[in-house]
């Protein structure tokens, strides 16, 4: 069994990632501890499913404007930052 941690820094925008890792490992697997400011999810270390969450991280930095995350799995940690806006000129 593996603990994967997604610190955020706004806590408002979780509900869409816990959808998002809901959708991957099933509701039960995924929780948000408000105190920590983490979603986290219990899964089997072997679960193909553990392959895509910095994906699906990533999609959510993107597509709800969030700045970063810090996605712990295990002892590694990783901080995924939303790519920039394209400047228009």
């Amino acid at each position: 069994m593996v603990e994967i941690r997604v610190a955020v820094e706004d806590d408002t925008r979780v509900p869409k990632l816990v959808r998002r890792l809901a959708d991957l490992f099933g509701r039960s697997a995924v929780s948000f501890d408000r105190s920590r400011d983490e979603v986290r999810v219990d899964c089997e270390w072997e679960s193909r499913a553990v392959a895509g969450v910095a994906e699906a991280v990533q999609t959510w930095l993107c597509e709800d404007g969030a700045g970063s995350a810090t996605v712990s799995i295990g002892d590694s940690s990783y901080t995924l930052v939303s790519p920039p806006l394209p400047v228009s000129g």
